[in-house]
């Protein structure tokens, strides 16, 4: 399958991006910044891949936060050097140490599976986490 988007820049580093179904985004100095939207795409689909499987072994939550946070190199070009991946999981039922191990393992087959962190472990380390609130 294949994916496309264009970006039209003007006024120096302002574009908007959009995607062949309508969806609009501002890139630019004020707006998403080049690497903001990489670790966009890292929580996209890593979160799609968490979804299926979670829902696949009846996992139940109320919702996820990804929170990324990322370093690059100081070489140029500055490749992505590490990112720490925290998940947020709400509204789950953690006290059952069953539970708690599932979802630690669907993190990891998320991991295992999302095309993007794949692509991204080949130049830079990846750390997730999971926690629970």
């Amino acid at each position: 399958m294949a994916n496309r988007i264009t970006v039209d820049f003007k006024e120096g580093f302002r574009g908007e991006g959009k995607n062949d179904r309508g969806s609009q985004l501002e890139i630019g100095e004020e707006e998403w910044h080049p690497y903001e939207l990489l670790f966009t795409a890292l929580a996209s689909c890593m979160y799609a891949t968490f979804l299926d499987i979670a829902r696949k072994k009846k996992l139940e939550y109320s919702t996820v936060t990804i929170t990324i946070e990322g370093e690059k190199r100081d070489e140029v070009p500055a490749f992505l050097k590490k990112a720490d991946i925290l998940y947020t999981v709400k509204g789950a039922d953690t006290t059952d140490e069953k539970t708690h191990t599932q979802f630690q393992k669907t993190l990891m087959l998320a991991e295992k599976y999302c095309s993007i962190y794949n692509t991204l472990t080949k130049v830079a380390e990846l750390n997730s986490k999971i926690i629970f609130e």
